[in-house]
């Protein structure tokens, strides 16, 4: 609901019965602050986030951060305007700041910026909205600890809640870290593993970056390059990318980075670094390779898989990670519910993509772009597909272009996670679109090889229907204009053997394809 306009947030909104800490009984006017409609009625309610209105549509609950308040029945905010953002170096310093521009010049705005001591700046909004943010720029760990100390309302981090920080906010009553409540995806990026552009070596896999890093391989010449001794630059332990990286390569091949590293504050350090050592590799973001030269990840059938923006949305790049933004389950101030909601919307995605990360905007690719994932299913080692049903998925996909919106489950769990849960608005504003009017939407459905063939292919209909449906029940409209069907194909894996590399199981997912409706 975050994403969405005041005018689509008023649909469906009546309800029979509220919860409320004020309880009020006058006439007050609220206008969004788009400027896209205006609604008046009796304030029942204010809980310092939503307003509680008895209008002639019914009772209606609006989301204070939207709209502005007029009237002198309109209460007073007892939160404070200030809040404080800490964590994730480079979130806090290259991502936010950005946002926090563009959040201000849609409010109208001014806005000053000073340093606070050496890793703080102040952002101070002031006329026709006020507030003052703080960001604090540390890491991922650091900034989850300022969260549940109290010391910030959001924590900015490049990889996910350990299971220990977790159990110590839901200890401290503040809620359930990674709900769809409280876990907020502000952008996408990829951990890239990098060399100098005269390095030789274009591709490495999985196995051999563990090896690389954790010192069983020390030659060049042993992964395809010169005869010269690899140097290895990293992230300092508590860093987002370098916990990402061990949870990635090094934990799933059963090693660690070895002793003999050299250590970097920043991921821009990695890759300058990189760039004056050509016997260098190290690993950054995807927004901070700059000069260096990538390396693709090669399965263990030799197939390649390159970071990109597609490859990385999609999530089928083996090293892809999600950019969080943390909040307990305490209230916040209404500026801060509007940033929150600002950093995940629509309005939001060319800012992250300029700033150099990956945007969660749909994308998409024609069947050409992705011939080398289909032609890997053919080649995969596991022999679990038949001819027939490798024919059968390229004749239903020959036409189709694939969307870079894939839907993912909870581990363990038949429920979407919170990135698909995001994902199933941000599908149907793509297809409110006249363009998609006479389109055939299909929802391809797959698993792993974990069970019986038969079983799994069923299995992974019913995911593909889960999908869909939850797109037709928030938006019944769309299917007058929109033809949509489900399909399973179960353990075929357009993925390819990539997939194995570490026995992570991606493949459990449902991807969206696109195709004209063919008129006989």
């Amino acid at each position: 609901m975050a994403n969405r306009p005041i005018a689509t947030l008023l649909a469906g909104t009546a309800l029979a019965g509220f919860m409320a800490t004020a309880v009020f009984s006058e006439t007050v006017r609220l206008d969004a602050i788009d400027g896209s409609i205006s609604i008046q009625g009796d304030l029942i309610s204010f809980d310092n986030n939503i307003y509680t209105l008895s209008t002639t549509m019914g009772q209606v609950r609006i989301p204070a951060n939207v709209v502005n308040c007029s009237g002198a029945g309109c209460p007073e905010n007892n939160l404070p305007s200030e809040f404080a953002i800490a964590g994730s170096k480079s979130l806090g310093e290259g991502l936010i700041p950005e946002l926090i521009r563009a959040y201000s010049a849609e409010l109208g705005a001014d806005l000053d910026t000073s340093r606070n001591g050496n890793a703080a700046v102040e952002y101070e909004l002031s006329g026709p909205a006020e507030a003052s943010i703080t960001i604090a720029t540390s890491n991922s760990t650091g900034g989850l600890r300022a969260l549940l100390d109290g010391d910030a309302s959001f924590a900015l981090s490049t990889r996910p809640a350990r299971n220990r920080e977790l159990r110590n906010f839901e200890a401290a009553g503040l809620g359930v870290l990674n709900s769809s409540d409280q876990e907020n995806i502000v952008a996408l990026d990829g951990l890239v593993l990098v060399t100098s552009p005269g390095n030789p070596v274009r591709a490495i896999s999985e196995q051999n970056a563990a090896a690389a890093f954790s010192g069983l391989i020390s030659n060049w010449s042993q992964l395809g390059g010169n005869n010269a001794p690899i140097n290895l630059h990293v992230r300092d332990n508590d860093s987002g990318t370098r916990e990402v990286f061990d949870a990635l390569v090094m934990r799933p091949n059963g090693v660690a980075v070895d002793g003999r590293v050299t250590v970097h504050t920043s991921d821009a350090d990695v890759v300058a670094a990189v760039l004056s050592d050509p016997n260098g590799i190290g690993f950054t973001s995807f927004a901070n390779v700059g000069g260096a030269s990538p390396l693709a990840i090669q399965g263990v059938c030799g197939l390649q898989t390159p970071p990109s923006a597609f490859t990385i949305k999609t999530e089928e790049y083996p090293l892809t990670r999600l950019l969080y933004m943390y909040q307990s389950n305490k209230p916040l101030p209404t500026k801060a519910l509007g940033l929150r909601d600002f950093a995940v919307s629509d309005r939001a995605q060319d800012i992250v993509a300029d700033a150099g990360f990956i945007n969660q905007a749909v994308t998409s690719e024609s069947i050409n772009a992705q011939g080398l994932r289909l032609a890997s299913a053919v080649v995969a080692p596991d022999g679990a597909q038949t001819y027939e049903e490798l024919r059968e998925m390229f004749e239903q996909l020959i036409s189709a272009d694939r969307l870079s919106t894939t839907y993912r489950f909870r581990t363990g769990s038949a429920d979407l996670n919170a990135r698909a849960q995001a994902d199933v608005e941000r599908l149907i504003k793509l297809l409110q679109d006249e363009s998609f009017t006479n389109k055939e939407i299909i929802f391809i459905g797959f698993t792993d090889s974990v069970g019986q063939a038969d079983l799994n292919r069923e299995l992974s209909e019913q995911r593909a229907q889960q999908v869909m449906q939850a797109i037709r029940a928030t938006d019944p409209a769309l299917a007058s204009r929109v033809k949509m069907r489900a399909i399973g194909y179960g353990e075929i894996s357009p993925l390819g053997c990539n997939e194995t590399n570490t026995g992570r199981r991606i493949n459990r997912r449902v991807e969206v394809w696109v195709q004209d409706i063919v008129v006989n």
